[in-house]
């Protein structure tokens, strides 16, 4: 029942990854519900400070968040609905419920980008924000990002300007229009977009909770933009999420004797790709996302001289596909398994007939997602498989 799930939810000490583990455990939250509390006792890693609030078995306060839900037409997603995104489910610490105003969009088909930066942006920053969300949209990507004000909210309001759906997360419920200047931007998002929390209706934009939220900001995309961001902005917490997933993170170039551009101007020294275009950062998906992604001629951000402009992308194929088997020209999987530890085994076998996307794989063979990462470069070490644009993997050619 939703009320549970509710229950579940607000349990105290136990966060988002141990509810998982605890629906891995009892499968349902009416499960874990009606359980007692020898039948924790049994999980690692629940502390005897959740298992206390798990033995509070009254759900009076999960039926007021459902009526108070009602009486706002604020949505209920729960994660074992259908419509919840994959790339969630993917997470070690996914949402247990989600608020949202607005319609949930096909998540896992679109070319999601997540737009970020720092608050207090500069005039560079804040028009270039503008900017990556006018030329993402038009080259057939939807933008995600936060609801905060500077970077955040302007390259939503960008997005919005070419007709284009957004997906907007919040740290607070999304009865609450913080910063309050940005109320007529969120009622824009819930008529055109996903308006989109997992803090309960009420629940103030406390600053313990914008950590966990940036987690679904990154999780729901195919890739993190950071667009301004000094030494120590959360949009760098982003950015770390967005690698821990499996993300690709992207930044904009800003002024080494500017603030605000030293956390994006280390993430270029890290290997952060480049973006001086949305185009930039949306080739890099042409090959997954065929049917959506294409080049948009649009103007340079203010700071590139035409002479600096770079050269045009080559048009990118779609994935190759074979019947059956390698490829002729690719390596026997066959050959080289004895060579291979048991989570080697299992990436390199699901590449065995096709090229797969990060995210297919993270999806499809039963690991972590960062022991996934690590065995993929490990595979890449060996020369076994190879990378290709937009984090796509296939088998190594023969030697």
């Amino acid at each position: 029942m939703l009320k549970h799930w509710i229950w579940l939810s607000e349990r105290p000490n136990l966060g988002a990854r141990g509810i998982y583990q605890l629906l891995q455990e009892f499968g349902t939250a009416e499960n874990i519900y009606l359980a007692q509390k020898s039948d924790f006792s049994r999980i690692d890693g629940i502390r005897n400070s959740a298992v206390a609030g798990l033995m509070v078995k009254s759900l009076v306060d999960a039926q007021n968040v459902i009526d108070e839900c009602a009486r706002q037409d604020i949505n209920i997603l729960t994660i074992n609905d259908e419509r919840y995104p994959q790339r969630l489910l993917n997470l070690p610490d996914p949402p247990c419920v989600l608020y949202y105003k607005g319609t949930i969009p096909k998540v896992d088909e679109e070319p999601v980008i997540a737009v970020v930066g720092s608050r207090r942006g500069t005039n560079y920053g804040l028009m270039c924000a503008k900017q990556f969300g006018v030329q993402l949209s038009n080259c057939g990507c939807m933008v995600v990002s936060g609801g905060a004000r500077g970077i955040d909210s302007m390259a939503l309001r960008g997005a919005l300007n070419t007709g284009a759906r957004v997906i907007c997360v919040l740290g607070c419920g999304v009865d609450i229009a913080y910063p309050p200047e940005n109320a007529e931007l969120f009622e824009q998002i819930a008529q055109n977009g996903w308006l989109v929390s997992e803090y309960a209706p009420g629940v103030l934009p406390l600053s313990r909770n914008f950590p966990p939220r940036n987690r679904i900001i990154s999780g729901l995309s195919v890739g993190t933009l950071i667009v301004e961001a000094a030494h120590r902005s959360g949009a760098l917490i982003t950015a770390d999420l967005a690698l821990e997933q499996g993300r690709d993170v992207f930044a904009v170039p800003g002024n080494i004797d500017i603030s605000n551009s030293t956390g994006t101007n280390r993430l270029l020294k890290d290997g952060a790709i480049v973006a001086r275009t949305g185009w930039d950062v949306a080739c890099e998906y042409q090959m997954r996302f065929p049917d959506k992604i294409h080049e948009y001629k649009t103007n340079e951000p203010l700071s590139i001289r035409q002479k600096d402009k770079p050269k045009q992308k080559e048009p990118t194929q779609t994935i190759p596909k074979t019947t059956s088997g390698n490829a002729e020209n690719c390596i026997d999987v066959y050959e080289i398994l004895d060579c291979l530890n048991e989570e080697e085994k299992k990436v390199i076998l699901l590449l065995k007939d096709r090229p797969m996307h990060v995210d297919e794989l993270v999806s499809k063979c039963d690991l972590m997602t960062t022991q996934t990462l690590v065995t993929l470069t490990m595979l890449e070490v060996k020369h076994y498989i190879k990378r290709l644009p937009g984090r796509i993997f296939s088998l190594a050619e023969k030697t």
